[in-house]
């Protein structure tokens, strides 16, 4: 059963990521006559930006891969992982239809400040055996159903929520914000700035990246299990 969910996970990211990468392509920065608005303010800068994003994920990858691999059988012990570094993990009844209200999912959360931060240390505070002061202003926390944890999600919360720790670009209040406030309708941006716009893109690569790394760490995982099948069943590892 547990197997049938994960499969049903890893299907969901698979249309998240294509849905999101189509997006992604039809934001473009308005015209201004001949070129774009902002030509990235300096397109030399940006392509060393982007570079040194690309680096950064791919050393992420490697590092995050390294961690959870012990974790597949026990998502506990990256919400243990999460709280040793610094970032409260609450759970509490009906959290995903508490988030919902204010355009959230459950798993990782950004800092907000204003009315969602108390929101959220309202209901933290109220349902949660762990407390949280009330705030017009939250650091990053985890805010989860007390339930059994599917992996495949976690790991893409846990992507997500290492990425914000390492400082990559999309993670700020305000582009999570645009992001899930345009998450069912952003192919319209007439009423978006060029910079809303390219932190939009951010936001959604990020998004896409973790739901990538989950899907590839799936099929791997998948693969090495019927490997290893193959080889108790006959001395075969082929597939």
């Amino acid at each position: 059963m547990a197997r049938f969910i994960n499969r049903i996970i890893t299907y969901i990211l698979e249309r998240r990521k294509k849905r999101l990468e189509k997006v992604k392509e039809k934001l473009t920065p308005k015209k201004r006559g001949q070129s774009s608005v902002r030509t990235y303010i300096n397109m030399s800068e940006t392509m060393i930006l982007s570079a040194e994003t690309d680096k950064l994920l791919e050393t992420m990858d490697i590092e995050v891969k390294n961690i959870v691999k012990t974790c597949l059988t026990d998502p506990q012990k990256l919400l243990d992982y999460i709280t040793e570094h610094g970032t409260p993990v609450y759970k509490i009844p009906c959290a995903d239809k508490i988030l919902a209200n204010i355009k959230e999912e459950e798993g990782f959360i950004v800092p907000h400040k204003g009315w969602k931060a108390f929101y959220l240390s309202f209901f933290v505070n109220l349902l949660s055996q762990k407390k949280l002061v009330f705030s017009f202003q939250t650091s990053e926390m985890f805010v989860l159903r007390d339930r059994e944890i599917n992996v495949y999600y976690m790991l893409h919360q846990f992507h997500k929520w290492y990425g914000f720790k390492n400082n990559l670009p999309g993670y700020d209040e305000k582009t999570q914000e645009l992001f899930k406030e345009n998450f069912e309708n952003m192919s319209d941006t007439k009423e978006l700035s060029v910079d809303e716009i390219l932190a939009l893109k951010d936001a959604i690569a990020r998004d896409a990246q973790a739901a990538d790394f989950v899907i590839k760490l799936a099929k791997e995982n998948d693969g090495a299990k019927k490997a290893l099948d193959k080889m108790k069943k006959d001395g075969s590892a082929e597939i």
